[in-house]
């Protein structure tokens, strides 16, 4: 049976680093790859993702809201299995200086070049967003990208498609 999830998560940077976690093996979904700051929008949040994306933030890496400077929705991602639907909301946000991480049981968070972040196992949603995210750094518009595996939007191939 098909259920909905929503999702809410960030890429927060400070000069040329990010910040990225390792998500520990133990977790459901994308066990040991990597990933920016995020998790599910809890049923009170589902009106407002970026109120939960802050959440989020504040819950794994020990950064509040008012160390951050301009944390904006970048990308909607819609990803559809035999299983769920998903909607996931995907912020990029700067820090007014760099900060030493907290300790989260979701994984290990690092500070990595965002050059070396290319180079890191992301699922390939998470990997198409984050590689166009740092080639356009500067952009200001909003992505909707389809992660599903519906042969007429992807050619057959399970993979993310850009919409806009």
């Amino acid at each position: 049976m098909e259920h909905t999830r929503l999702f809410a998560g960030a890429f927060l940077r400070w000069e040329n680093e990010v910040i990225l976690i390792k998500r520990g093996l133990h977790k459901k979904i994308a066990p040991g790859l990597w990933s920016g700051i995020g998790g599910h929008i809890e049923q009170h949040e589902m009106n407002t993702p970026k109120l939960a994306c802050l959440r989020e933030i504040e819950e794994e890496t020990g950064i509040r809201a008012a160390q951050i400077k301009g944390l904006d929705m970048r990308y909607f991602i819609l990803r559809k299995s035999a299983e769920t639907l998903d909607s996931i909301y995907y912020f990029v946000g700067e820090l007014q200086k760099k900060c030493s991480l907290a300790q989260t049981d979701e994984g290990v968070l690092h500070w990595v070049t965002l050059e070396e972040g290319r180079s890191l196992e992301m699922t390939a949603c998470i990997k198409k967003v984050y590689s166009h995210w740092i080639k356009n750094l500067d952009s200001e518009t909003l992505h909707c990208w389809v992660d599903s595996t519906i042969p007429m939007l992807n050619g057959g191939e399970n993979v993310p498609i850009l919409l806009f």
